[in-house]
Protein backbone atom coordinates (compact mmCIF):
# COMPACT_ATOMS: atom_id res chain seq x y z
CA UNK A 1 0.00 0.00 0.00
CA UNK A 2 3.10 2.30 0.91
CA UNK A 3 4.57 1.40 -2.41
CA UNK A 4 1.48 2.71 -4.48
CA UNK A 5 1.22 5.60 -1.94
CA UNK A 6 4.70 6.84 -2.81
CA UNK A 7 4.59 6.04 -6.87
CA UNK A 8 1.18 7.80 -6.97
CA UNK A 9 3.15 11.12 -5.51
CA UNK A 10 5.79 10.55 -7.89
CA UNK A 11 3.50 10.37 -11.01
CA UNK A 12 1.15 13.47 -9.61
CA UNK A 13 4.88 15.59 -8.97
CA UNK A 14 5.88 14.73 -11.98
CA UNK A 15 2.69 15.95 -14.09
CA UNK A 16 3.04 19.12 -11.75
CA UNK A 17 6.24 20.04 -12.32
CA UNK A 18 7.44 22.74 -15.60
CA UNK A 19 9.21 20.84 -18.18
CA UNK A 20 13.09 21.24 -17.91
CA UNK A 21 14.55 23.97 -19.67
CA UNK A 22 16.55 23.68 -22.76
CA UNK A 23 20.30 24.32 -23.14
CA UNK A 24 19.31 27.22 -25.28
CA UNK A 25 17.17 28.62 -22.60
CA UNK A 26 19.76 28.83 -19.63
CA UNK A 27 20.54 32.14 -18.68
CA UNK A 28 23.71 32.94 -21.16
CA UNK A 29 23.71 36.49 -19.70
CA UNK A 30 24.47 36.27 -16.21
CA UNK A 31 26.82 33.38 -17.30
CA UNK A 32 28.86 35.66 -19.58
CA UNK A 33 29.03 38.47 -17.29
CA UNK A 34 30.62 36.25 -14.41
CA UNK A 35 33.17 35.15 -17.25
CA UNK A 36 33.78 39.03 -18.33
CA UNK A 37 34.63 39.39 -15.04
CA UNK A 38 36.83 36.75 -14.52
CA UNK A 39 38.61 37.54 -18.01
CA UNK A 40 38.78 41.28 -16.29
CA UNK A 41 40.55 40.44 -13.16
CA UNK A 42 42.34 37.40 -13.99
CA UNK A 43 40.43 34.73 -11.86
CA UNK A 44 40.97 31.24 -12.40
CA UNK A 45 41.97 32.71 -16.14
CA UNK A 46 44.56 34.72 -17.88
CA UNK A 47 43.29 38.60 -18.01
CA UNK A 48 42.14 39.48 -21.16
CA UNK A 49 40.12 42.83 -21.28
CA UNK A 50 39.29 42.49 -24.95
CA UNK A 51 37.65 38.80 -23.75
CA UNK A 52 35.49 40.77 -21.30
CA UNK A 53 34.57 43.46 -23.01
CA UNK A 54 33.15 40.96 -25.81
CA UNK A 55 31.70 38.79 -23.40
CA UNK A 56 30.07 41.85 -21.82
CA UNK A 57 28.90 42.63 -24.64
CA UNK A 58 26.67 39.81 -25.05
CA UNK A 59 25.88 39.95 -21.66
CA UNK A 60 24.19 42.99 -22.15
CA UNK A 61 22.58 41.96 -25.57
CA UNK A 62 21.13 39.34 -23.49
CA UNK A 63 19.38 41.77 -21.18
CA UNK A 64 21.83 41.74 -18.17
CA UNK A 65 21.61 45.19 -16.32
CA UNK A 66 24.83 44.66 -14.58
CA UNK A 67 26.29 43.92 -18.09
CA UNK A 68 25.65 47.59 -19.40
CA UNK A 69 27.09 48.88 -15.85
CA UNK A 70 30.43 47.03 -16.72
CA UNK A 71 30.57 48.13 -20.48
CA UNK A 72 30.06 51.48 -19.13
CA UNK A 73 33.18 51.33 -16.80
CA UNK A 74 35.02 49.64 -19.37
CA UNK A 75 34.11 52.68 -22.33
CA UNK A 76 34.60 55.40 -19.35
CA UNK A 77 38.30 53.35 -18.48
CA UNK A 78 39.13 52.23 -22.32
CA UNK A 79 39.79 49.14 -21.17
CA UNK A 80 39.49 46.02 -24.07
CA UNK A 81 37.80 49.19 -26.22
CA UNK A 82 38.54 52.63 -26.91
CA UNK A 83 37.34 55.30 -24.19
CA UNK A 84 34.16 56.85 -25.00
CA UNK A 85 32.65 58.96 -22.17
CA UNK A 86 29.34 59.74 -24.07
CA UNK A 87 28.78 55.86 -24.94
CA UNK A 88 29.72 55.07 -21.16
CA UNK A 89 26.97 58.05 -19.95
CA UNK A 90 24.41 55.99 -22.03
CA UNK A 91 25.20 52.68 -20.55
CA UNK A 92 25.54 54.20 -17.08
CA UNK A 93 21.84 55.47 -17.46
CA UNK A 94 20.30 52.23 -18.94
CA UNK A 95 21.70 50.83 -15.89
CA UNK A 96 20.47 53.09 -13.82
CA UNK A 97 17.22 52.70 -15.22
CA UNK A 98 17.09 48.68 -14.92
CA UNK A 99 17.97 49.26 -11.38
CA UNK A 100 21.58 48.38 -11.00
CA UNK A 101 23.07 50.34 -7.39
CA UNK A 102 26.45 50.94 -8.65
CA UNK A 103 25.44 52.73 -11.91
CA UNK A 104 23.65 55.09 -9.68
CA UNK A 105 27.51 56.10 -8.71
CA UNK A 106 28.89 55.73 -12.34
CA UNK A 107 26.91 57.98 -13.36
CA UNK A 108 26.87 60.48 -10.58
CA UNK A 109 31.31 60.50 -11.09
CA UNK A 110 30.75 60.98 -15.11
CA UNK A 111 28.20 64.01 -14.32
CA UNK A 112 30.78 65.31 -11.14
CA UNK A 113 33.50 64.98 -13.72
CA UNK A 114 31.74 66.57 -16.66
CA UNK A 115 32.78 63.30 -18.85
CA UNK A 116 30.17 62.96 -20.93
CA UNK A 117 27.25 65.49 -19.80
CA UNK A 118 28.74 68.66 -18.65
CA UNK A 119 29.77 68.81 -14.88
CA UNK A 120 27.27 69.53 -12.58
CA UNK A 121 28.03 68.67 -9.53
CA UNK A 122 24.28 69.37 -7.60
CA UNK A 123 23.22 66.36 -10.49
CA UNK A 124 25.92 64.27 -9.34
CA UNK A 125 25.24 64.74 -5.68
CA UNK A 126 22.07 63.64 -6.03
CA UNK A 127 23.12 60.13 -7.68
CA UNK A 128 25.63 59.81 -5.36
CA UNK A 129 22.89 60.16 -2.64
CA UNK A 130 20.40 57.91 -4.31
CA UNK A 131 23.55 55.11 -4.55
CA UNK A 132 24.14 55.57 -0.89
CA UNK A 133 20.66 54.90 0.27
CA UNK A 134 20.48 52.17 -1.97
CA UNK A 135 23.51 50.43 0.24
CA UNK A 136 26.32 51.28 -2.11
CA UNK A 137 29.34 52.17 -0.05
CA UNK A 138 31.47 53.80 -2.68
CA UNK A 139 28.21 55.92 -3.21
CA UNK A 140 28.42 57.27 0.28
CA UNK A 141 31.89 57.95 0.39
CA UNK A 142 31.68 60.08 -2.94
CA UNK A 143 28.87 61.73 -1.47
CA UNK A 144 30.29 62.80 1.92
CA UNK A 145 33.11 63.94 -0.19
CA UNK A 146 31.25 66.27 -2.63
CA UNK A 147 28.73 67.03 -0.16
CA UNK A 148 31.92 68.46 1.93
CA UNK A 149 33.19 70.59 -1.31
CA UNK A 150 30.11 72.56 -2.01
CA UNK A 151 29.43 73.24 1.58
CA UNK A 152 30.18 77.04 1.65
CA UNK A 153 32.63 78.67 3.91
CA UNK A 154 31.33 80.59 6.83
CA UNK A 155 31.73 84.51 6.10
CA UNK A 156 34.27 86.27 8.81
CA UNK A 157 33.51 87.25 11.65
CA UNK A 158 33.10 91.55 11.13
CA UNK A 159 32.47 94.19 13.42
CA UNK A 160 30.08 93.44 16.10
CA UNK A 161 28.86 94.34 19.19
CA UNK A 162 32.68 93.44 21.32
CA UNK A 163 34.28 95.63 18.57
CA UNK A 164 35.60 99.31 19.95
CA UNK A 165 34.65 101.64 17.38
CA UNK A 166 37.96 104.12 16.89
CA UNK A 167 37.33 107.76 16.39
CA UNK A 168 39.30 110.51 14.26
CA UNK A 169 39.85 112.13 17.72
CA UNK A 170 41.27 109.37 18.93
CA UNK A 171 43.90 108.97 15.81
CA UNK A 172 44.95 112.60 16.16
CA UNK A 173 48.73 113.06 17.78
CA UNK A 174 48.57 114.46 22.01
CA UNK A 175 49.34 118.10 21.60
Amino acid sequence: MKARWSAGLLLVLAACAPPPRPAADVDTGRFDLKLAQMYLNGEGVPRDETKAFYLASTASVAGDIGAKELLGRLYAEGRGVKRDDELATNLFRAAVDGGNVAALTDLGRMIETGRGPPSDPESALDYYERGMDAGDPEGRLNYQRLKKSLEKPAPKAGPGPATRTIIKEELKPPT
